[in-house]
């Protein structure tokens, strides 16, 4: 009979309080957030020390644990900013914090020895020797590179019998090593090391010049911008790589070379809790409450299946698939490589759009902030926390001041009242199929 860890953890990314309400309502066991200015997502990190507070003592109170990333690589200059807050948070410590220089991690242990400290994903641990030492350091878990197979994940665990493992399984992926870009400084001078990544490998790149090729090759030392035509192709080849040829392809959206598909292993539950992972990490901070909601209701569902020794249901598949992405890839899981990157769009498809949470029923209404459009006698699924799948439809819509309107549009920060003939509990989320192009929805 296998051991499995004691306890599996399904952990949450938040990038605002809302967020975290959310994924709390949704089943999230934790969460993680950014540290002001010490966050790989410090752009969009909304959090205040305040209401970092203010949300560890919501998760205190729902018995859910909270992680701190403190995970950027900072410069001399930042040391002073980063100890004045470790000293503002040492009243309200986080259940762990989340590092990935050691000097960060010397600090944390100057000011907070007592709290856990998790290795981020961006220290690349990728084999057990390098595992051993950070826990002689006084690391208590790692989140293992995303760049390991099942089976590397599976040595690793073996040989570092008392250290908890995280592992990511869904959510974007990065072109760089762990994360460990260096276009975004060369092309923007925004280090993304630091937090403030432009993500370059989404950028579309076109091809503005053609060179004429005899079978996908070109003679040594041509000139590119004196020999082109129409109709020609072109290819990459690696010089230790003769005869191996990557083929480059433009449309009219452009080419999108560094651009990769997103993580989703959701299926792939079992074989991880086998191999002695404690926490399936999401990725998103930066992501929608809708992406949110969606996401950890799926894999909540898929854990709680697994605990209870039920067949993976694969309709989870789908209610991934409905919400944002950029196809979805297993990674490095299997060791195959395949099916990696998108080459043809960096933009994220979205067959479902988000119309807002639900905040409270009353009177036969539900009031939400309207996320995008929507209209009276639209049909609508409503994604209830902790339960299922409701088809429904808008039976009325009335404005803040209980005036009747026909559509509600989004962006505009002001609350609607909905009828839809049910009742529906908080942080309900409503959304809308898209329609396709070819008119189908």
């Amino acid at each position: 009979m296998k051991k499995y860890p004691k306890k599996i953890e399904l952990l949450a990314p938040v990038g605002s309080l809302p967020k975290l309400q959310t994924a709390l309502a949704f089943g999230a066991d934790a969460v993680y957030l950014g540290a002001p200015d010490f966050s790989l997502r410090v752009g969009e990190n909304k959090f205040t020390l305040p209401q970092i507070q203010q949300a560890i003592s919501i998760c205190r109170a729902a018995k859910k644990k909270i992680y701190l990333t403190t995970n950027t690589y900072p410069r001399d200059t930042d040391f002073p900013k980063l100890e004045k807050f470790l000293k503002k948070i040492r009243a309200t410590p986080p259940d762990a914090f989340i590092f990935s220089d050691l000097g960060v991690l010397r600090v944390i242990q100057k000011y907070l020895p007592k709290t856990p400290l998790h290795l981020s994903v961006q220290a690349n641990s990728v084999n057990s020797e390098a595992i051993k030492v950070w826990w002689q350091l006084g690391v208590r878990r790692v989140i293992l590179a995303r760049e390991l197979s099942l089976k590397e994940i599976q040595k690793i665990i073996r040989n570092n019998p008392r250290m908890e493992f995280e592992t990511f399984v869904h959510g974007s992926i990065c072109m760089s090593y762990s994360g460990r870009c260096l276009l975004s400084m060369f092309l923007s001078g925004r280090d993304a090391n630091r937090g403030q990544c432009t993500q370059p490998c989404r950028w579309e790149f076109k091809m503005r010049n053609k060179c004429k090729m005899q079978n996908l090759k070109c003679k040594t030392g041509v000139n590119f911008r004196d020999n082109f035509g129409a109709g020609a192709e072109f290819a990459l080849e690696e010089e230790q790589r003769p005869g191996e040829y990557f083929p480059l392809e433009e449309d009219a959206q452009g080419s999108y070379i560094l651009n990769s598909r997103d993580l989703c292993l959701i299926e792939k539950i079992p074989e991880l809790v086998g191999a002695g992972v404690c926490s399936f990490k999401i990725e998103g901070r930066n992501k929608t409450v809708g992406y949110l909601a969606a996401i950890v209701h799926a894999y909540r569902r898929a854990l709680d299946d697994f605990l209870a020794k039920k067949p993976f249901d694969r309709k989870l598949l789908e209610a991934v698939g409905q919400v944002g992405n950029r196809k979805f890839t297993l990674g490095f899981f299997d060791g195959s490589l395949q099916n990696l990157q998108n080459y043809e769009r960096s933009g994220i498809e979205n067959p479902q759009s988000f119309l807002g949470l639900v905040e409270k029923f009353e009177d036969g209404f539900v009031s939400l902030e309207p996320k995008n459009r929507f209209e009276k006698g639209d049909k609508i699924e409503a994604l209830i926390p902790r339960a299922g799948l409701k088809k429904l439809k808008i039976r009325e819509i009335r404005d803040e001041k209980f005036k009747e309107i026909l559509t509600a549009h989004g962006g505009q920060r002001e609350k609607v009242w909905v009828r839809l003939g049910v009742e529906l509990p908080p942080f309900t989320l409503l959304r809308r199929r898209v329609k396709s192009q070819t008119g189908n929805s």
